[in-house]
């Protein structure tokens, strides 16, 4: 019993994909020194479905809603600090 595997010419690239590729900007991470922090909590399953949906309606993603919360809140606090 033998089995035949047909080999077929390798596709000719188009033009327009080497172009895109030469021309495209580089990405730059915003910060090369700084490592991220992972932050992990627990929530309950049905207030993670109603974050998740919010987040889809309003096409972000949950982490980016949860930063900005947060810088929020630590600015308030600097005010309210400040203030006293």
């Amino acid at each position: 019993m033998s089995k035949r595997i047909t080999m077929t010419a390798r596709p000719k690239p188009k033009a327009e994909l080497d172009k895109w590729v030469e021309t495209r900007a580089p990405v730059v991470p915003e910060k090369l020194s700084v490592k991220p922090k992972r932050l992990t909590i627990d929530i309950d399953p049905s207030l993670h479905k109603r974050l998740k949906m919010s987040c889809v309606n309003r096409d972000i993603q949950i982490a980016d809603l949860i930063r900005t919360l947060i810088e929020r809140d630590l600015v308030d606090q600097e005010h309210l600090i400040a203030d006293r």
